[in-house]
């Protein structure tokens, strides 16, 4: 081999070699770009993979603010529902209560002035004279009576009502109110009986007595009147509560027409009867029981009724069995 082949033959193995280095430095190169671009990809995958689990909690978050928001929607609507129901309802009971406020001044008023106008017929004998009295009589006790409720239930709503405590004998007070309406209860052929629990010594606590004897009065009277025939007991007696504070349970109960199960608790708020779509419902204002249940709240107590549509009814109130030697002596309470 000559020379000159013998150096291309050297330089040719030469490049092969060099060619074999930057070949490997290549292959090097291009595996490392290669393990960069899988870290990268896998990063890149790491990335959206926690973009799509935070786009999923987002979601999952707005739905639920999208939810909430419309509960409350829903519970906005069915609030206004219900006011709405509720003004509805007021407003019919008030354009009841006008039309009962209306017939209850208007009818004993008349009568006041029609009897009062035959009492100056000359000549009248005795026998009428007294007749026409007694018209006038229960005529103008009605009125007043209808003003008085007027005016309670107008303090009680001003705030205006306070309690003034003094000693009062309960037993005489049953036995005051038995006296008041029992000429009536017999006009009416209704047996009518009271019920006195404690002995006259322990028949003395500390309450106000204008306001029982007010619930009572309210109570006996609206169960005179809707009663026709059988019987009424009123009393109390003695009970213990869940706080071992000791009470006095009243009770009012009758055999008239009854209170239907959904008229219960309805009948304790203003204006309210028993049925205001029966005729009954025009004779009476509708405050009693709501200044009764105003009253015994006042003096810490409760009020309900058990009743059926003509299964008679039964009203139960509490109060508390306040006796305190000491206060009554130091705060000088008056006896009633």
């Amino acid at each position: 081999m000559n020379d000159k082949n013998k150096t291309k033959k050297e330089r040719a193995s030469k490049l092969i070699i060099d060619n074999k280095e930057n070949a490997v430095e290549l292959v090097n190169f291009n595996n490392a770009v290669s393990h960069k671009n899988d870290i990268n990809g896998k990063h890149l995958d790491t990335l959206i993979d926690s973009n799509l689990e935070n786009a999923l909690l987002l979601s999952v978050a707005a739905n639920k603010e999208l939810e909430i928001q419309n509960e409350e929607k829903e519970q906005h609507i069915n609030a206004l529902i219900r006011a709405n129901k509720k003004a509805t309802e007021n407003d019919k009971l008030k354009s009841a209560f006008l039309a009962n406020m209306s017939h209850e001044i208007r009818t004993p008023l008349n009568s006041i002035l029609g009897f009062a106008d035959l009492l100056k017929e000359p000549g009248l004998k005795n026998e009428k004279q007294q007749k026409y009295i007694k018209i006038l009589e229960k005529s103008g006790a009605r009125l007043l009576n209808t003003i008085n409720d007027l005016v309670d239930i107008s303090k009680i709503h001003t705030g205006q009502v306070k309690v003034n405590l003094s000693e009062t004998n309960i037993n005489k007070q049953i036995e005051k109110i038995y006296n008041f309406f029992k000429p009536e209860a017999d006009n009416k052929g209704i047996n009518f009986v009271y019920k006195n629990s404690l002995p006259t010594k322990e028949a003395y606590f500390l309450t106000d007595c204008e306001k029982i004897y007010t619930v009572l009065i309210h109570l006996v009277k609206n169960a005179i009147k809707y009663t026709d025939k059988g019987s009424i007991e009123f009393g109390y007696g003695g009970i213990k509560s869940k706080t071992s504070r000791t009470q006095l349970l009243f009770f009012v109960k009758d055999t008239g027409i009854g209170v239907p199960i959904n008229r219960q608790k309805a009948i304790f708020e203003n204006f309210v009867q028993a049925d205001i779509d029966d005729k009954m419902a025009c004779q009476g204002n509708g405050l009693g029981l709501s200044i009764t249940k105003a009253y015994v709240e006042l003096l810490e107590g409760k009020i309900w009724a058990e009743s059926g549509k003509e299964k008679g009814t039964k009203f139960y109130f509490t109060l508390p069995y306040r006796i305190n030697l000491k206060e009554k002596i130091l705060q000088k309470i008056p006896s009633c």
